[in-house]
């Protein structure tokens, strides 16, 4: 098996995409058995993940939160079933594992994967951002799909049911039986965003590689979307429902405001950046049950530990650093070679392979404008460090300038 399990725990198996591929295919059926003989520790815990994964078995496009603790019903009885004791469970630890995986399930989407390693044998190390992502594409709650052919898309929706993409009226109506179902937005890496204008009159910025799932029309005592990615949003205020940005174990909740979420599966940190009016941070208490809480004022950025469950406040920041990206430009202060390459292959979705002798996390400035093309940004880079390079399809070289 390529990926180390030795560390895992049932809620990791509960969230892991070959894990899930397997209970729900069977594929590699052979390898995860080997692994059970040969780690029988770790018995107990996949086959109470097999039985979550298995139970919680639904359409992603069609649960609704009544389902949700409907299916956590089911998990409690099997697991009451499963142990001879019968000990009583805590809501508070397994619904947790429930939640998070169907979470998972309804995300759907691949992150991408980064890392820089270098070879003994090779003159160059690897900087991958693959993405199985391949189209940008609009994902209706009653199951339609409509592809998105510009690199830059403006979508509007509103309360009778009508879509507007790139001011063309899509004729779609939604279908009485999906009122709390959710759409989603899913866009590709590349230089791919897109500017949406939601049905309560908020807008949001979507970043290339990220989901967003929201429904179609606002219903309830709170407007709720699902963030997996970066966005930047402006919330139309209202007073009597507050706009709530759900991303993993962090509940944003606002009035309406304007400020930047990031929540990349592969980083280790949830950041939030507010530029206008104030937002609230807690932990999802479906997840935790806790009820920790830090608002921010403008120009406060908050960054939330996933490993550690702990959050850090700076002050004064410049928002303009962390918002640019919505425009187009890409803003970077005193940050190594390799961070730049990492952002520019989220943009451009290339794979930067290096020289082992280049100064990866030598410091540089500057601003670049994502609107032209790739070779044009790494002539900027160029010029600001000491690196040469050739693109060669969707590769670019990199070597020490000579």
């Amino acid at each position: 098996m390529d990926k180390n399990y030795s560390k895992y725990t049932l809620e990791d198996f509960t969230q892991d995409k070959n894990f899930i591929h397997w209970v729900n295919t069977g594929l590699h059926s052979d390898e995860w058995h080997q692994f059970m003989d040969e780690n029988p520790q770790f018995r107990k815990d996949i086959e109470v993940a097999r039985k979550i994964i298995s139970v919680l078995k639904l359409n992603p496009s069609a649960i609704s939160e009544e389902e949700i603790y409907e299916g956590w019903k089911n998990v409690e009885h099997f697991y009451n079933l499963y142990h001879k004791k019968r000990r009583k469970l805590s809501f508070k630890k397994y619904f947790r594992y429930a939640a998070i995986f169907l979470f998972a399930l309804v995300i759907g989407a691949t992150i991408p994967y980064f890392y820089f390693k270098p070879h003994k044998n090779q003159p160059y190390s690897d900087i991958i951002m693959p993405s199985d992502i391949s189209e940008a594409k609009l994902i209706l709650s009653d199951g339609d799909e409509i592809i998105l052919r510009e690199n830059q898309n403006v979508l509007q929706f509103d309360t009778k049911g009508g879509i507007k993409i790139n001011n063309e009226r899509i004729k779609r109506h939604i279908p009485k039986s999906s009122k709390s179902v959710l759409s989603q937005l899913v866009l590709p890496f590349g230089m791919i965003k897109s500017d949406i204008l939601l049905s309560d009159g908020t807008r949001v910025w979507l970043n290339a590689g990220s989901t967003l799932l929201f429904p179609h029309k606002f219903e309830g005592k709170e407007r709720k979307v699902i963030l997996k990615g970066e966005a930047y949003f402006e919330v139309a205020e209202n007073k009597n429902s507050p706009f709530v940005v759900n991303a993993n174990e962090i509940d944003v909740a606002v009035l309406g405001t304007k400020f930047n979420l990031k929540n990349n599966a592969n980083d280790d940190e949830l950041e939030v950046v507010l530029v206008e009016g104030s937002v609230s941070l807690k932990e999802n208490n479906r997840f935790k049950l806790l009820n920790k809480e830090i608002k921010l004022e403008p120009k406060q950025r908050a960054v939330y530990n996933k490993t550690s469950n702990k959050t850090e406040v700076s002050f004064n920041v410049d928002t303009d650093y962390y918002t640019s990206w919505k425009d187009g430009l890409l803003m970077f202060n005193l940050e190594s070679i390799v961070t730049v390459f990492k952002r520019l292959s989220r943009f451009y979705n290339v794979q930067f392979i290096t020289e082992t002798n280049v100064e990866l996390y030598r410091k540089i400035s500057g601003k670049l404008d994502l609107t032209g093309s790739l070779e044009d940004v790494l002539k900027v880079v160029s010029d600001a460090a000491p690196i040469s390079y050739r693109i060669e399809n969707d590769i670019v070289y990199v070597s020490e300038k000579k």
